[in-house]
C-alpha cells in the first residue's frame, strides 16, 4: 500500500510541473522575470473514492502581477485551494489531511539566459545598376555595445555617368559620427552625389556608426546612376618656339657656328616648318648667300629640331643674326644671337737717334696703344737696355739693372700710352733696345729702335822727306801718310799741300788723284775712311831758290775742322 502510494504521489508531482511549465510558455504570466510558486500539495485519500472525483486545476492563477527581469524572490504562497468544491454526489470518505510538505525545496531565481541571435543579411552586399554603376558596401561582422564600426562603400562605374548618386539608410539602434567624404545626412539617411564618373572609375565612401542597442543592425543603400555618351571634338593649336645658340666673342677669321632649336609646345603637328636666317654683314657662310632656307618638315607636340649654320667672322664690331620659323598652321616666332668680332690687339713702337755719338745721351720714346676692341688689364711694359749701354733716365718705371719696367691696371679701347727712355754708351756700335708689352689678356707686343754709336775719327799726319838739304836744281820727295786712329771712320778726308817760291811740285803719286795748281797741290776728297785706315800720298819738288822753304800741309774731314796744318822745312843751298 504504501509503494502504491508513493508511485501514486510522483505521479501527481510530474503532472503538476508539466502543466506548470505549459502554462508558463503559453500565458507568459512574467514577460522577463520567472515567478516563484509552491507545488501543488498531494492530497493521499484515505479510502478509495465512490465515484470518480472531478480532477483539480494543477496550477493556480498567478497570484502577483508579472515581474520585472531579475525581481526579488516571492515569498512562499500558501496551499492554493482547490479550484472547485467536492459535488455532493461525490462526498469525501473521510476526512481531510493536512497538507503534505513539498517534494522537493523551491528552485532559486536565475537571470533568463538569451538565445544567440542570426542576422539575416550579410556583412558585406553588391548592388548591381542597370545604368552602369556597381555598390559594394561591408562591415565588420559584429561590434560591441557602445563601440563604433564603419560601413564601407564602394562605387565603381561600368559606364561613363555623369551623375551617381548612393544613399544609405541607417539602422535603429545606431548613431551617426561622421562620413567621408562629406554626405548630407536627412535623419538616417546619408546621401553621397559623386557627380560625373568614367567608366572604370571607382570612389570610395565611408561612413562611422556607433551601437547603441544588441541585435541585427541592418543597413540598407541604394544606388541611381544616369549614363551619359559624348560626342567629342579635339580643338589644338601648334605653338613653335626658336632658340639660337652662338659664340659672344671671336676674331677676325675665326669660324662662328649658330646652333638653331625649333621646338613645338602646342597640343597638335606643326606642319611645313621652315627657318630662315639672313646673315649680318659681320659674317658669311661658305655658300656667299646672305640668306639661308632649311625646310625641316612637320614638328610632332613636344618635339624639337636642330639646324647647324656654320659662318666665318669677317669684319670687326658687334652683329647680331636673326632666325625666322614659320609653319603652315603656326605663328611665325624668331630667335637671335649677338657676336662681338673683335681682336685683342695693340701696338707697341719705339723711337730713338738712328746714330748718335758715344759718351752724348740718346732718347728713345715708347709708345703703346691699345688698337684692339676690348680693354687691356695689367699691363707691364719692359725695356732691355743692351749690356754695352747704361739707362741713363727712365720716367716713372722702376729701373733694375739694364732693365726698366711700367706698369699699367688698365688700357682701354683706343687708349695710347707714352714712356721716355735716356741711354749712352762710351762703346761704339750698332744696339738694339728692345721693349716687350704683356697683359692678362695675352694680347702681347714687341718693339725695338736700333741706334749706331759712333765713336770719334782720329786723323794723324805724318811727313817723310827723303832729301834734306838739297841744291838749286835737285829734287826731294815728300811721303805724307794720314792714318785714321779714332774708333769711327771719317768722310771726305782730303790733303792739301802748298809749297813756298823756294821749291815747285814737279810729279804727284798716292790714294787719291792729285792736282798741281802753281805752288799748289790738291789731292781729291775720299768719303770714307774708317778706323785705323791708313792714306798714303807721295810729291816730288824741285828747288830752285835758296833759302828756307817752308812746304805746308793740311788735311781736313767731315770730323776735323778746321784742318790739321803741320809744315816741313827744305833747306835750298
Amino acid at each position: 500500500m504504501k509503494k502504491q502510494l508513493g508511485l501514486i504521489t510522483s505521479l501527481l508531482f510530474l503532472c503538476t510541473t508539466a502543466l506548470m511549465w505549459v502554462g508558463c510558455a503559453d500565458n507568459k504570466c512574467c514577460d522577463e522575470a520567472p515567478v516563484c510558486e509552491q507545488p501543488a500539495p498531494i492530497c493521499q485519500p484515505a479510502c478509495a473514492p465512490v465515484c470518480a472525483p472531478e480532477p483539480c486545476a494543477p496550477v493556480c492563477a498567478p497570484v502577483c502581477a508579472p515581474k520585472p527581469v531579475c525581481a526579488p524572490v516571492c515569498a512562499p504562497k500558501p496551499v492554493c485551494a482547490p479550484a472547485c468544491t467536492p459535488k455532493p454526489a461525490c462526498p469525501t470518505a473521510c476526512a481531510p489531511k493536512p497538507a503534505c510538505k513539498p517534494a522537493c525545496p523551491p528552485p532559486a531565481c536565475e537571470t533568463e539566459c538569451k538565445l544567440p541571435v542570426h542576422c539575416k543579411h550579410p556583412s558585406s552586399s553588391e548592388l548591381c545598376c542597370k545604368d552602369g554603376l556597381i555598390v559594394t558596401a561591408r562591415n565588420p561582422k559584429m561590434c560591441l555595445l557602445g563601440d563604433q564600426y564603419p560601413l564601407e562603400f564602394d562605387v565603381k562605374a561600368c559606364d561613363d555617368l555623369c551623375e551617381a548618386t548612393v544613399t544609405t539608410t541607417l539602422p535603429e539602434g545606431v548613431t551617426y559620427i561622421r562620413s567621408q567624404p562629406e554626405g548630407r545626412v536627412e535623419g538616417r539617411k546619408v546621401t553621397w552625389n559623386f557627380g560625373p564618373m568614367s567608366k572604370g572609375e571607382c570612389r570610395p565612401a565611408k561612413v562611422w556608426l556607433k551601437c547603441e542597442c544588441e541585435g541585427e543592425l541592418c543597413a540598407c543603400f541604394c544606388a541611381t546612376a544616369v549614363p551619359v555618351r559624348f560626342c567629342a571634338l579635339l580643338c589644338a593649336k601648334p605653338v613653335l618656339s626658336c632658340k639660337k645658340c652662338g659664340p659672344e666673342q671671336v676674331c677676325p677669321g675665326d669660324a662662328v657656328e649658330y646652333t638653331i632649336t625649333v621646338t613645338n609646345h602646342g597640343s597638335c603637328t606643326a606642319e611645313d616648318v621652315v627657318v630662315t636666317d639672313t646673315l649680318p654683314e659681320g659674317v658669311e657662310h661658305s655658300s656667299c648667300q646672305k640668306t639661308l632656307v632649311y625646310k625641316i618638315g612637320t614638328l610632332e607636340p613636344c618635339q624639337s629640331k636642330t639646324v647647324n649654320i656654320c659662318t666665318t667672322a669677317v669684319k670687326r664690331g658687334k652683329f647680331t643674326n636673326t632666325a625666322v620659323v614659320t609653319a603652315c598652321n603656326a605663328d611665325s616666332v624668331s630667335c637671335e644671337s649677338t657676336v662681338c668680332i673683335c681682336c685683342c690687339q695693340m701696338e707697341c713702337t719705339k723711337t730713338g737717334p738712328k746714330e748718335q755719338q758715344i759718351g752724348k745721351d740718346a732718347d728713345y720714346q715708347i709708345t703703346v696703344m691699345n688698337t684692339g676692341d676690348l680693354p687691356l688689364t695689367d699691363v707691364v711694359v719692359v725695356d732691355r737696355a743692351p749690356t754695352s749701354t747704361s739707362i741713363k733716365a727712365a720716367n716713372g718705371a722702376t729701373i733694375s739693372g739694364n732693365t726698366a719696367t711700367w706698369r699699367l691696371k688698365e688700357m682701354k679701347p683706343g687708349e695710347k700710352v707714352s714712356f721716355n727712355l735716356t741711354l749712352t754708351t762710351c762703346v761704339p756700335g750698332c744696339f738694339t733696345n728692345k721693349v716687350d708689352v704683356t697683359n692678362c689678356q695675352n694680347c702681347n707686343g714687341h718693339c725695338e729702335s736700333m741706334t749706331h754709336w759712333k765713336g770719334r775719327p782720329a786723323l794723324n799726319l805724318c811727313v817723310a822727306q827723303t832729301e834734306n838739304p838739297i841744291c838749286i836744281g835737285d829734287t826731294t820727295a815728300y811721303n805724307v801718310t794720314v792714318v785714321n786712329q779714332g774708333s769711327e771712320s771719317d768722310s771726305d778726308v782730303q790733303l792739301v799741300v802748298t809749297f813756298p817760291d823756294g821749291v815747285q811740285p814737279i810729279e804727284l803719286s798716292g790714294d787719291a788723284q792729285g792736282q798741281i795748281s802753281g805752288n799748289t797741290v790738291k789731292f781729291a776728297p775720299i768719303k770714307s775712311v774708317a778706323a785705323r785706315q791708313t792714306l798714303k800720298y807721295h810729291i816730288v819738288g824741285k828747288a830752285k831758290k835758296s833759302g828756307d822753304a817752308r812746304v805746308k800741309f793740311e788735311v781736313s774731314s767731315k770730323a776735323i775742322q778746321p784742318a790739321i796744318v803741320q809744315e816741313e822745312s827744305t833747306i835750298v843751298n
